[in-house]
């Protein structure tokens, strides 16, 4: 339903573009097709004491391809419209029966036309992206686009259905911008006042509201690069927090039957921020980045526990009134505790002495900890790009953690992801 408004807002006006002036058009408008062809395949170690391999399917081996691609319609340098898709293919072949299930998607992520008015005034209508906050794993500030999900690498962030504008100036930046869902009641407002007077530096104060979310209030701040440190280089830290006045997730609170857990709403205002930091080593061009956020409405350590031993529990009434949990903690990856440690490290290239091969392999790595649990998620990788415009990814991804913690309930242990990528 989204979809099909986004199509038709960003359709009618595309159309008034071409009709206002069909021999300027031929001139200066132009479409550009860009984006990724895919191909890739998989093979995860089932974790055993994982909570939901009994409630949610597990692939031991899949394999597909998918296409990202990107149409710009744009008059010079000025993109007018966008249209932003992924198409793909999966095919799983189940670790228990060995059948094949095959599975085609088609994703809008975005369509949207421009109105732009000089470099100053700007309107975007259609299903776009709400950009903002700094935060590479969560974005607190951010209420309106669907939430990042730290442990799959491929995700795509669907866009909302939103008119937006945006009035751009030297020393301060305004914008305002409604969004348009199903549900009248969900329907929201909000804007953002941003201002780069500082040099080098980046700080908006946001806001949003809707009649079923209530009010957010948010800050971001950003300064980079930063050069007055000995043997770093383009250093940048930033901070970004929120308040809401209604919470987000559900909390834990004990079942009427000893050993339950009951998710339920929490009262009061909600908070959360995160500060992070990156940088370069210039010698090995290794860039570094570490990031801390907490969230006032993650779970602790001991609640966790609580939660993950009752869906265990080999009681059936206990798990029977705790079953509620299992929907909750799905649709909070990454975000189930209080306190969270992000770091990464990316090595562009193996030597950098202009070897045709080894300056085209990179390598990578990352981590996300829960610190309310200390489970951890681990993303490894090599990726070569010799090949003029393709490359070949090799990732290995380690989700581990006690059995009552966030990353030990992982249903994927380990995986191990190859991809051949062609960019066109």
């Amino acid at each position: 339903m989204r979809d099909m408004k986004a199509v038709l807002l960003s359709t009618a006006l595309v159309l008034a573009f071409a009709a206002l002036d069909p021999l300027a058009a031929e001139d200066q408008y132009s479409f550009r097709l860009s984006g990724t062809v895919d191909a890739q395949a998989a093979g995860n170690g089932k974790n055993e004491d994982s909570v939901f391999l009994d409630v949610a399917p597990f692939a031991e081996v899949t394999a597909g391809g998918l296409i990202d691609g990107r149409m710009q319609f744009s008059r010079q340098y000025t993109t007018l419209a966008l249209f932003d898709f992924t198409f793909q293919e999966t095919n799983v072949i189940d670790h228990l029966s060995g059948a094949k299930m095959e599975t085609l998607s088609l994703l809008v992520n975005e369509l949207y036309t421009d109105l732009n008015f000089g470099d100053t005034f700007f309107i975007r209508l259609g299903k776009q992206r709400l950009k903002w906050g700094a935060g590479f794993v969560y974005n607190p500030s951010d209420p309106v686009n669907p939430p990042k999900d730290p442990t799959a690498l491929r995700a795509e962030r669907e866009g909302v259905t939103a008119l937006k504008a945006e009035l751009i100036t030297r020393p301060l930046s305004v914008m305002a911008f409604g969004v348009l869902y199903d549900a009248l009641g969900q329907t929201g407002i909000g804007g953002k006042l941003s201002t780069s007077a500082l040099p080098g530096s980046d700080i908006a104060l946001s806001g949003y509201w809707s009649d079923s979310e209530s009010w957010t209030a948010a800050l971001n701040a950003s300064v980079a690069p930063l050069y007055e440190i000995p043997g770093w280089d383009t250093l940048q830290v930033w901070f970004e927090g929120s308040i809401s006045e209604k919470a987000r997730y559900l909390v834990y609170e004990p079942g009427t039957l000893a050993g339950a857990a009951v998710p339920v709403t929490a009262t009061g205002p909600s908070y959360s921020f995160l500060g992070g930091a990156t940088a370069q080593i210039p010698e090995i061009r290794t860039v570094l980045l570490a990031e801390y956020y907490h969230l006032s409405e993650g779970l602790s350590g001991a609640d966790l526990a609580a939660v993950y031993d009752a869906l265990r529990s080999s009681d059936p009434r206990v798990v029977a009134e705790s079953s509620g949990w299992y929907a909750e903690l799905a649709r909070r990856p990454g975000r189930q505790g209080s306190d969270y440690l992000f770091a990464s490290l990316n090595q562009p290239t193996i030597t950098d002495n202009g070897d045709p091969v080894l300056d085209k392999i990179g390598l990578n790595a990352s981590c996300l900890v829960n610190l309310a649990d200390l489970s951890f998620f681990l993303t490894g990788g090599i990726t070569t790009a010799f090949v003029k415009d393709s490359s070949i990814d090799l990732t290995v991804q380690w989700a581990h953690g006690d059995t009552d913690t966030e990353f030990g309930n992982v249903p994927t242990a380990l995986s191990l992801l190859l991809e051949v990528k062609v960019f066109f």
